[in-house]
């Protein structure tokens, strides 16, 4: 059984990124298996990979339009949550659906997040090669080049992911863009418009934050042939994620 944690009370982006770390933590240490949480983000944000450079953003546009910046555990690029369906996904090396390398584990993730998709009625397919680093066009967005074992429709982008390897287990995150693109005045190289393409655009209707999860709950289950179980964090680890989040907050991007 995955435990399934489906949050739509949207929070803040320094309140989801403390929250998945301490899930994260628990993933480690042994005391919880393989979890996956679908979430949102209120007010919008831009997170930043665990080693990009702050100055890769507009900070000051961001803060002009109330737009937090936050760093993800995770690596790769910056991307703008707004109108999407965010994840994140923990679970031990020896996990039976995740386990094995750090490609395994995005594959397996990928398939279940595409059969999410195509429940939706979006044909999305798996990147097999990650696409030169050179062609993003020195943007820093996660949208503006794809990885292998993300996701795409016509070869643009519409899901992205990062992962971080710790000692006994991983921790994944990523977004799949519902109506937002990713050529947003926040970055100071946005990704090109051709790059990407969004739920909205393949479906020619909008596609709300439940509407989404569900299908990507379905979706998971049936490719993986597991049981998820909803659920939602306890109080008491909602308590520590949003005093880590204050501490955070205060400390700044380079705290």
């Amino acid at each position: 059984m995955i435990r399934l944690l489906v949050d739509g009370e949207f929070r803040d982006g320094f309140h989801n990124m403390a929250l998945d770390e301490l899930l994260a933590a628990e993933v480690e240490s042994g005391r919880l298996g393989a979890f996956v949480r679908l979430y949102g983000w209120r007010p919008p944000a831009v997170s930043l990979g665990r080693n990009q450079r702050a100055e890769e953003v507009d900070l000051e546009a961001c803060r002009r339009n109330g737009v937090d910046v936050v760093r993800r555990p995770t690596g790769g690029r910056a991307v703008y949550h707004r109108d999407e369906l965010t994840y994140s996904l923990a679970g031990p090396f020896d996990h039976p659906i995740f386990g094995g390398s750090a490609m395994d584990a995005y594959r397996a993730i990928a398939r279940g997040l595409g059969r999410g998709l195509r429940i939706l009625g979006v044909e999305a397919g798996l990147t097999r090669s990650a696409v030169p680093a050179q062609k993003a066009g020195g943007s820093p967005s996660c949208f503006a080049a794809s990885g292998r074992y993300e996701l795409e429709v016509g070869g643009r982008k519409i899901a992205g992911s990062a992962q971080r390897r710790y000692s006994r287990s991983f921790l994944q995150q990523g977004s799949v863009l519902l109506a937002q693109g990713q050529n947003t005045p926040h970055f100071r190289n946005p990704a090109p418009p051709g790059s990407f393409t969004t739920v909205r655009a393949e479906l020619g209707r909008q596609v709300e934050f439940e509407e989404a999860a569900r299908a990507m709950e379905r979706g998971m289950a049936e490719e993986w042939g597991a049981e998820l179980s909803r659920t939602l964090p306890d109080p008491a680890m909602e308590e520590r994620a949003g005093a880590r989040a204050r501490e955070t907050r205060a400390a700044g991007l380079e705290g």
